[in-house]
């Protein structure tokens, strides 16, 4: 049924019984001519396979997050053991570095008391 001739049954039926009745009979008919509203079988159907694609795509997407995320993890794990090297060279350097000035020291100190043993 067309647009036209819905509009024309909504007025006749209008004219021949009061609005609530005439809503309630254009309700129960299809908006559409029968051959293009989507049946529930169809609808399942398309619904399945769209289904079916995102899910495909979705494990595809998931699969590559997974290799992303185990490739940064062992970046990341080789960044921290260069960073741990580095922390150890620094930390040595810096030990050295508090020996050799606590042995200079002790060194001043031990002239210091020498010259004042000496001077005295």
């Amino acid at each position: 049924m067309s647009e036209q001739d819905r509009s024309r049954l909504y007025a006749w039926l209008r004219e021949q019984a009061d609005e609530t009745i005439a809503e309630y009979m254009m309700s129960c008919l299809p908006p559409a001519p029968l051959s293009d509203l989507v049946t529930k079988q169809h609808l399942e159907a398309v619904l399945s396979a769209e289904f079916s694609g995102f899910a495909l795509t979705m494990a595809a997407q998931r699969e590559s997050d997974r290799a992303d995320q185990a490739a940064q993890r062992e970046a990341d794990r080789a960044e921290q053991a260069a960073q741990r090297e580095s922390d150890r060279e620094q930390s040595a350097r810096q030990f050295r570095w508090l020996v050799g000035t606590f042995i200079a020291l002790t060194g001043v100190l031990v002239a210091a008391m020498y010259g004042a043993v000496a001077v005295a």
